[in-house]
């Protein structure tokens, strides 16, 4: 886990309220008691891949093009009281470099280490060894998005976010 930088939580939870009507069930079995956004491009099927077209938003374009300027998949998370995600890699559709930003503080752990996140602050991990964040104490929002994979650079480069 690397810090790369900070935001301001107020704006950033307004900002995410504002898209929770947008929410939709995760397709993924690792997590539980979440729900989330797709943006950028939506992951429809893991094998074979298959994306379509999400949601655009110019604020979180702006936000995550400064550390990542060629992402395409990203996921606003809402996770509920007790909430989490199971020890897992990440699917061979993201890329390995991954930056995630939450509402709250929370544990991560990856490789067997365990961090200590701090809400607002921005951190990039490797989504290709195993991680997990443990059931929540409260709700969070987290926004999480990938640099491009080798398979959506080989199948799915031409695409464009607009």
């Amino acid at each position: 886990m690397k810090e790369l930088g900070r935001v301001e939580l107020k704006p950033f939870v307004e900002w995410c309220e504002s898209k929770e009507h947008m929410l939709e069930e995760s397709i993924y079995s690792q997590d539980y008691n979440r729900l989330v956004i797709p943006l950028g491009y939506k992951l429809v099927n893991v094998k074979p891949p298959k994306v379509i077209k999400a949601h655009y938003d110019e604020r979180m374009d702006k936000l995550a093009s400064r550390f990542c300027p060629d992402w395409k998949l990203s996921l606003l998370c809402k996770y509920g009281k007790g909430g989490g995600v199971r020890l897992h890699r990440d699917a061979s559709i993201y890329g390995r470099q991954a930056f995630v930003l939450s509402s709250t503080d929370y544990l991560f752990i990856i490789d067997g280490l365990e961090y200590s996140c701090k809400g607002g602050i921005i951190y990039q991990f490797d989504s290709k060894k195993l991680h997990s964040v443990p059931p929540l104490e409260e709700q969070r929002w987290a926004l999480i998005w990938w640099e491009p994979s080798k398979l959506w650079n080989e199948q799915f480069q031409q695409l464009s976010l607009l």
